[in-house]
């Protein structure tokens, strides 16, 4: 036992090692300090086993902060470790410390301390698992981890209904069924843990990078390299079905006179707030970027010209009837449009549709602005 005891405490101080080597070259991540702080306590539960301090109990508190510390970890990568799960996991340890130590003075009642311990991990097993599977950016690693920490929770559940129903007293260092059980539960907790927790990290990472790489910063619209590349993909697929598309050019009108006379701030919220109205509009399958400063494109898959005037005037009316009802300087603002429907060939590129849009966009401006421009018809500045 104190064989198995020593290299679970090698596993979780190399997992220190390697996260401390990780840390001295990165920005400080609290999920990772958690972690951190995680294995550290695991560490201490296996070496006072391995030293022959367990009856004290200080073991099995030991190891319950550390599952906690390391499931808490988890939720803050997917960012679920709200205020309400914070307050849950206070409460069940502190209602579980407190079970355990009343317990802890009574004869023959080692059956009862390994339940209370055996069910508060399960407890804390489940929020991990649920958000690992329920998570909107779930993968494939994180429901094939949350599974596994369902099937483990599962397994504590049972080992304390077991426990307490045993009329023999139950303990990790008897050998048999239950220590053999017990043992692959810890190795495969501690596999999961660690390894998990790096490749959740890892995928976590990965996808802001991704979110970073294609999306601007300021408005949150899809940047100009991604915008172009996403718009080629649509275009392949409505070319296939010989469905329009609408591609819409639009700035804001006199967006530097806004800039000079307000500050760069002022037109920065403005720009902001325009992004969230038009991404409001948007279907699944619809693309909204920045091109840069305050030019904006939108690519309307499937849409004819009904569907594409449709758009403008309900996202015109809705930046005209946001300036009137919220009034000040910064709500004062007009867009101009620019747009062109084609049903798409293989000729058709992007740097067609844009240029025909910017053309119109172009007539719109010089048509007075606030309004929006086809080819050379011209939407006039009224809203039916």
């Amino acid at each position: 036992m104190k064989t198995v005891f020593v290299l679970l405490v090698l596993g979780h101080l190399f997992t220190v090692l390697l996260i401390s080597a990780y840390r001295g070259r990165s920005s400080k991540d609290p999920a990772v300090d958690v972690f951190y702080a995680a294995k550290w306590f695991q560490s201490a539960t296996w070496g006072m086993l391995v030293v022959g301090i367990a009856k004290a109990g200080i073991a099995n508190v030991t190891l319950l902060i550390g599952v906690a510390l390391e499931t808490i970890s988890i939720l803050m990568v997917f960012d679920g470790f709200g205020t309400r799960i914070k307050r849950f996991y206070t409460i069940c340890t502190t209602v579980t410390l407190t079970g355990y130590f009343i317990a802890l003075p009574l004869n023959n009642a080692d059956n009862i301390r390994i339940a209370i311990i055996s069910f508060a991990l399960a407890i804390m097993l489940v929020f991990p698992a649920y958000r690992l599977i329920k998570s909107a950016s779930r993968s494939v690693l994180s429901l094939l981890l949350g599974y596994v920490y369902l099937i483990l929770a599962a397994g504590l559940m049972f080992r304390t209904g077991v426990t307490l129903l045993s009329p023999v007293p139950i303990n990790m260092f008897k050998p048999g069924l239950h220590q053999s059980l017990l043992l692959l539960a810890l190795y495969t907790i501690m596999i999961l843990g660690n390894m998990g927790f790096v490749l959740l990290s890892k995928e976590q990472a990965d996808r802001e990078m991704i979110r970073l790489a294609s999306y601007d910063d300021l408005t949150g619209a899809l940047n100009r390299r991604t915008f172009i590349h996403q718009v080629r993909l649509s275009l392949i697929t409505c070319m296939k079905k010989a469905a329009p598309v609408s591609f819409i050019l639009m700035d804001i009108d006199n967006f530097k006179t806004i800039n000079d006379t307000l500050g760069h701030d002022a037109g920065d919220k403005l720009l902001q707030e325009f992004a969230v109205k038009a991404q409001e509009q948007l279907k699944a399958d619809d693309l909204l970027g920045r091109y840069g400063g305050d030019e904006f494109a939108i690519f309307l898959p499937e849409a004819d010209e009904i569907t594409s005037d449709e758009f403008i005037r309900k996202l015109r009316k809705l930046v005209i009837d946001n300036g009137s009802s919220s009034g000040g300087d910064m709500a004062n603002y007009t867009i101009s449009f620019g747009v062109v429907t084609v049903i798409p060939d293989s000729h058709t590129i992007i740097d067609k549709l844009y240029k025909l849009s910017d053309d119109a966009l172009y007539t719109a401006k010089n048509a007075g602005r606030n309004r929006a421009s086809r080819s050379q018809a011209i939407m006039e500045e009224g809203l039916s």
